[in-house]
């Protein structure tokens, strides 16, 4: 049976992708189908094939048998409804049973019986910190939310249940002072209007508000700060490219209160103040867990030495870590992105450059722990031939992309380490992603 656009077909879920999706097969076809689980059946309707691959994409039509955990969405912006918020694929499953599928598919990924995964009960909601929304709907009824995964219609998502309380209720006053003073949001299609995104942050208590504008000047900008009574700081920043790159440009103006806010890492012993534009990770308190666990050994045990290399160091926390107590004589960051790289007081070097001067003579010699936390891509080639020919004893990664860093993790043993665990960090309860940390010894 050759399958078309529109043609109906009943299929039991067997697999997911690993963006989460079920997945299931029909005459050597792969069926991607969003908002399935594991065992579920389910009449489909396709709704494209692939042209150089054999897969097709499917929607729900009608759910035949049910994953015995799957329940009603709990949060109000996720609904059968057309251009329902799509952020939380996961939602429809109880917490314990995304758990339980999130350590199936990532042993089966990297070969090996993962623990249980680590998180934090009781907070499966109201954990997110950072918060960006982009700004749709008609002028006088605009709406804060979030892309509908496979377009631009942008969906409602007041009273999200995900992020921190202080977040929802800012962003809520937000939508009605922008409605009751005629904001015009940005027109993608047309390439105009004024609010285009919204970048909120909190620190449990206070939030740090980011407007970015298509444009200056900006309505936005010049009447919200002083309809807004929530957010302890109001900045504003310009992004006027084509791309959907939300984050703005610099320089940023504060309009109003507070330019940043304190975050609170490494047990509170370590803190550093984030920006209208700096990065925060969105669940704090499980992403700390992790970090500790990079810095030591697959048991929890500290480590010392002389030198240690701390790659993709971002804002400086793991090389805090490290230089906490003297646990290495010597801890050198390496960091592209200029604005952390001048924080830590080092250059701006891409990894690659930096693990090459490294290998050109560095007079400290080889370092004992090497900590790398790459982007979702991954190392690469280039890097992980660099660390292979760098060769120190032990390797400790951290990763938000699960295929990139086996694939990492392959050419890595091909190059003489060995590795000893896997764990697993539930950073964004109610969706399919986890934060990874792997050791390898050499």
């Amino acid at each position: 049976m050759t399958l078309h656009q529109g043609d109906p077909i009943t299929l039991e879920i067997t697999g997911l992708s690993r963006e989460g999706d079920g997945l299931a097969a029909h005459e050597g076809l792969e069926i991607v189908a969003p908002g399935l689980y594991p065992g579920e059946l389910a009449q489909l309707t396709i709704l494209h094939r692939e042209r150089h691959r054999p897969r097709a994409h499917a929607a729900l039509a009608q759910l035949l048998r049910a994953h015995p955990a799957r329940r009603p969405p709990p949060c109000p912006a996720h609904s059968d409804a057309a251009g329902r918020c799509t952020g939380c694929a996961w939602s429809t499953l109880s917490e314990p049973a995304q758990r339980s599928l999130k350590r199936e598919s990532l042993s089966r990924l990297f070969g090996q019986e993962l623990e249980d995964l680590v998180y934090e009960p009781g907070g499966e909601f109201g954990y997110r910190r950072s918060s960006k929304r982009v700004v749709g709907g008609a002028t006088g009824a605009l709406r804060l939310g979030s892309y509908v995964r496979g377009g631009h219609e942008v969906a409602a998502m007041s009273g999200c249940l995900i992020e921190d309380p202080a977040i929802t209720a800012a962003a809520d006053e937000l939508e009605r002072a922008a409605n009751d003073l005629f904001i015009q949001p940005y027109d993608e299609a047309r390439r105009r209007g004024d609010l285009r995104y919204v970048w909120f942050k909190s620190d449990g208590q206070r939030v740090l508000l980011t407007l970015i504008t298509a444009a200056a000047p900006s309505r936005a900008a010049d009447l919200l700060p002083a309809a807004l009574n929530l957010p302890a700081g109001i900045a504003w920043s310009v992004q006027s490219s084509a791309s959907n790159a939300i984050r703005g440009a610099a320089p940023v103006t504060i309009l109003r209160g507070a330019a940043t806010l304190t975050a609170q890492l490494a047990g509170g012993d370590y803190s550093r103040e984030i920006g209208p534009l700096g990065f925060l990770q969105p669940n704090p308190r499980v992403i700390e867990r992790a970090y500790q666990d990079l810095i030591a050994d697959p048991t929890g045990a500290p480590l010392h030495g002389q030198l240690a290399l701390d790659l993709y160091a971002g804002d400086g926390v793991t090389t805090a870590l490290l230089r906490r107590e003297h646990r290495f004589h010597a801890v050198i960051p390496c960091e592209s992105f200029a604005e952390s790289a001048e924080r830590l007081g080092v250059a701006p070097l891409p990894v690659a450059d930096f693990l090459k001067e490294q290998l050109a003579g560095a007079p400290r010699g080889r370092p004992e722990l090497v900590i790398a936390n790459p982007p979702r891509a991954g190392l690469g080639h280039e890097v992980c031939e660099l660390l292979g020919a760098l060769a120190p004893p032990r390797l400790h990664i951290m990763s938000c992309g699960p295929a990139a860093l086996a694939r990492d993790l392959s050419e890595l043993c091909a190059r003489g380490y060995h590795l000893q665990r896997v764990r697993a960090y539930d950073t964004l309860p109610q969706t399919p992603h986890v934060e990874l940390v792997a050791w390898l010894r050499r």
